[in-house]
């Protein structure tokens, strides 16, 4: 069958480095993925993220796995150091935080395969840094079809979010409220055909719907192309964000259109060793609430990344997976932030 050949030959390749070189940009794949662990799996990694703007985080995760659960744990130190000019920090966190915080956050999730044609999952978690704290919940499932070549997906997720009441003066003296109790509730289909042996196109539309904003559209469609004469494959994809609509004052900023591409190419050297490199081009326009006034927002962001395999003969011979990254982000506000990652995880 197609999907034998292409677990054989590409599927390493076509997935790609893991997110670990955009742990502060965000990725854009869904978080629940299916996962199984037929052994106990660990993970640590730490990033590190500095701006010109003054902020600073230094973040540290666990991740643990066995069988079909996983569960995930992390701190995050985040330092503002022109906290005092920040009206923001200064009403949420107050005077004593001196521009310092810790968040925590926590992941629970677990999936299930019936008979290798149907995935089952289901993921909750929280976050926390004392002020702030946000609980979420998620559940999905995915069937394939057509001599196992297609795959459909349907995940939903709810996200709930306590905070500290933050009121601003729009420009037409409406004072806009960001309210202390906010939720949100997504759904999310997606399509992943293996077209040909080395050929995967991807598509997926997800909808959210959030205290005080209009119905929130997101569309995404992309390729990666495996050529076997490289050893490498590349990896394009497409996005469209829509969240356009009557605005209330719950809500602090306008409405917001966005277009985004990725362009990413993996490497790999042997059966060991693979390298991607990415390039993300973001572009967004926001059309004010009072006076239909309109900003554009852009950005880019270049990633590198590696995964090594390597077999320690101090562990028995098991293999430990080494990962690291790099990438740097510019925005057309003169924001230039970097972030460096690193990660070890084996099974065990």
């Amino acid at each position: 069958m197609i999907l034998a050949k292409f677990n054989l030959q590409i599927r390493r390749v076509l997935a790609g480095v893991s997110c670990v070189a955009l742990a502060f940009a965000g990725c854009s794949g869904s978080p629940l993925v299916a996962m199984t662990f037929p052994q106990v799996s660990v993970k640590q990694a730490v990033a590190s993220y500095h701006d010109n703007a003054g902020q600073s985080r230094n973040k540290a995760g666990l991740d643990f796995g066995a069988n079909n659960f996983s569960l995930s744990l992390a701190r995050e130190r985040i330092s503002d150091a022109n906290w005092r000019e920040n009206k923001y920090l200064q009403s949420v966190y107050g005077a004593g935080s001196e521009g310092v915080r810790l968040n925590d956050t926590w992941n629970l999730s677990a999936s299930n395969a019936l008979l290798k044609l149907t995935d089952i999952r289901t993921a909750v978690g929280g976050s926390t840094d004392g002020v702030i704290k946000s609980q979420n919940f998620g559940a999905g499932v995915s069937q394939w079809f057509i001599h196992e070549t297609l795959q459909a997906g349907l995940d939903v997720s709810r996200t709930e979010v306590q905070r500290p009441e933050y009121e601003i003066l729009d420009f037409d003296a409406t004072v806009l409220t960001a309210p202390p109790q906010v939720s949100s509730n997504g759904t999310t289909m997606s399509l992943r055909h293996l077209s040909t042996p080395t050929t995967m196109t991807l598509a997926s539309a997800s909808f959210n719907d959030g205290t005080g904003r209009p119905l929130a559209r997101f569309y995404h469609a992309g390729v990666r192309q495996y050529l076997p004469q490289f050893s490498g494959a590349l990896h394009a994809a497409i996005y469209r964000g829509v969240n356009q609509g009557s605005l209330s004052t719950k809500t602090l900023y306008g409405e917001v259109t966005s277009w985004s591409s990725d362009l990413a190419w993996v490497q790999e050297f042997g059966l060991a060793t693979q390298l991607r490199a990415g390039w993300r081009v973001h572009q967004e326009r926001e059309v004010g609430r009072a006076y239909g006034d309109e900003t554009q927002f852009g950005s880019d962001l270049f990633s590198l990344g590696v995964v090594h395999d390597a077999k320690v003969e101090a562990l028995s011979g098991r293999l430990l997976t080494l990962e690291a990254g790099f990438s740097r982000y510019l925005s057309n506000q003169d924001l230039m932030a970097t972030t460096a990652t690193f990660g070890v995880s084996g099974k065990f």
